[in-house]
Formats: C-alpha cells, sequence, structure tokens
C-alpha cells in the first residue's frame, strides 16, 4: 500500500490549510494551532511532553514557542522542581484564541467524516490509533521495525 503516506500527508496540509482561512489572528500560522491548542488543554506542560505529545522534535517545538512568546501567546518558565525544565504557560491572548482553534478543529473532524457511518468512523479513528502507535514504536526503536 504505496499511498498511505500520500493520503495521510495530503490531508495533514489540506488541515493546515483550512485551519488557517477559519482562524484569522496576527502572529499565528495554521501550524502553530496545535501548540495552541494543545497549551491551553495542557497549562504548565514541559516542552519535552509537548514535542512527544505532538510528534515534533524538540528543536522545532522551541522555535514555535520562541515565535509564540515573542508574539504573547505563551510564556515559559522554569520548573520551579527541575530548574532546566521549561514549563509552557497560556497567556490571556491565546485561552481567547483557543475556542475558536478548537471549533475549527472539531468542524474539519466533522466535515471529514460526515459521510461516513458511525461504524465506520469508529473503525477508521481505530485504524489510524493503530498506524500511529506502530508508528511512535517504530521511531522509538530507531526506525527498525
Amino acid at each position: 500500500m504505496e499511498s498511505l503516506m500520500k493520503y495521510i500527508s495530503r490531508t495533514h496540509r489540506l488541515a493546515g490549510q483550512y485551519r488557517g482561512t477559519g482562524v484569522p489572528c496576527d502572529g499565528i500560522n495554521s501550524c502553530q494551532h496545535i501548540y495552541i491548542f494543545q497549551v491551553c488543554k495542557n497549562p504548565g506542560i514541559s516542552q519535552d511532553q509537548l514535542s512527544k505529545l505532538i510528534c515534533v522534535n524538540k528543536s522545532n517545538v522551541t522555535r514555535q514557542l520562541s515565535v509564540l512568546e515573542q508574539n504573547g501567546f505563551v510564556t515559559r518558565q522554569p520548573d520551579p522542581r527541575d530548574r532546566r525544565v521549561l514549563q509552557v504557560f497560556p497567556t490571556e491572548k491565546a485561552l481567547q484564541l483557543f475556542p475558536q482553534v478548537r471549533s475549527i478543529m472539531r468542524e474539519w473532524n466533522h466535515l471529514l467524516l460526515e459521510d461516513f457511518t458511525e461504524e465506520e468512523q469508529k473503525s477508521l479513528l481505530s485504524m489510524l490509533e493503530r498506524i500511529t502507535e506502530k508508528a511512535m514504536a517504530i521511531v522509538e526503536k530507531g526506525g527498525k521495525s
């Protein structure tokens, strides 16, 4: 099944385009919506935890958080228990944007799945979860299956 990644990748890019048109906001782009979403859902999350949660390497997370911090969406503070760890917190600006981001993500999911029966939706999501878990296990092993 050589086309699996083609369709997953295309869908991911199209989701970014859709979010970009649905949440207009200065100082943020569609790839940063997932950061806003996760930081608002998990205030105080560490950069490392965020990296693992959204499956993005640490240097990219650091870069994106720097931009979001400069634009007033997040703050980063040392963890009081381990000052080497940076915790990420949403600002009021991010919290105000969060409902729009959450809404546009839900809307996208609804639009994609509306032509599927409930059983098909459950089956599709179950298969995608299994694919994601397998991919994570492969990457954690250093690329060996």
